[in-house]
């Protein structure tokens, strides 16, 4: 594990957070259908990361499983939770072959997960058969409008990559929802979508391009490290110029979206 991962978890865990009454409220989204089926129920994050939907199920005291093929954001998670984790084991592993017995969770989490994984079909299959019969798989993800600085902004990045003879793809996310959704939809399942929390966070230009130069976003992966650097630093003069206080923030409204679907008794 290198400082540089474990420094990319902290600014992961930093940045991408949810407000403490957003958290609330998606852990009642998740565990208050599975409790009501369920006594004693288990849950399963896959892609666990820091642990930002994962630790408020774990303060409530539930039995939780938490697996990332990113070792240093399971560290990050396993020190938010020293103290009350006793009944969580976080592991090292891909979601694609899950290390685990056939029906062993009652709840599986995926929280902007399934973008993530090329196989993301195996990954999906894994999934249920990890779940009890009647169990739950549950998908999140945070929205927001284009209408935001924050998204001017990457939109002027993308466009000086392109003038670097860099295409960016974006989108990718959203279209493998609906990949997913389609995919259970032809086996009969049902998934039901809800709108969760709602919030507004204050974000000042500075912080929208320290953002984009951790590459904390998934889209930012596949630039060239001799491109990135430079767009970074056309990005970077662009801002001074466009903005008169590069630390005077700007709202940006959020909402986090869950999809549940519940698999045959």
């Amino acid at each position: 594990m290198t400082l540089n991962f474990v420094r990319i978890a902290y600014a992961y865990d930093r940045t991408r957070y949810h407000p403490p009454e957003v958290s609330g409220k998606i852990a009642t989204a998740i565990v208050a259908p599975v409790e009501e089926a369920f006594r004693e129920p288990a849950f399963l994050e896959l892609g666990v990361g820091t642990g930002r939907v994962g630790v408020p199920i774990v303060a409530r005291g539930y039995r939780f499983v938490g697996v990332d093929v990113n070792p240093s954001m399971l560290e990050v998670m396993r020190y938010k939770i020293a103290g009350v984790g006793r009944k969580v084991k976080l592991l090292e592993a891909d979601a694609r072959s899950l290390p685990f017995e056939r029906g062993s969770f009652h709840a599986v989490i995926g929280v902007h997960f399934w973008h993530l994984v090329e196989d993301w079909q195996r990954a999906l299959l894994e999934a249920f058969r990890v779940l009890v019969p009647g169990g739950f798989l549950f998908e999140g993800w945070d929205t927001t409008t284009a209408a935001s600085e924050d998204w001017r902004i990457q939109e002027k990045w993308r466009e000086i990559l392109n003038e670097l003879g860099f295409q960016l793809e974006r989108g990718r996310h959203q279209r493998r929802l609906a990949e997913v959704r389609q995919a259970m939809e032809r086996i009969g399942l049902e998934p039901e979508e809800i709108t969760v929390a709602e919030w507004v966070e204050d974000r000042s230009p500075r912080q929208s391009l320290e953002i984009l130069g951790e590459r904390l976003y998934s889209f930012t992966q596949k630039v060239p490290e001799d491109v990135f650097h430079a767009s970074l630093e056309r990005l970077w003069e662009w801002a001074r110029d466009a903005y008169p206080d590069l630390d005077q923030s700007y709202p940006i409204r959020w909402s986090f979206v869950m999809r549940r679907t519940r698999l045959p008794e």
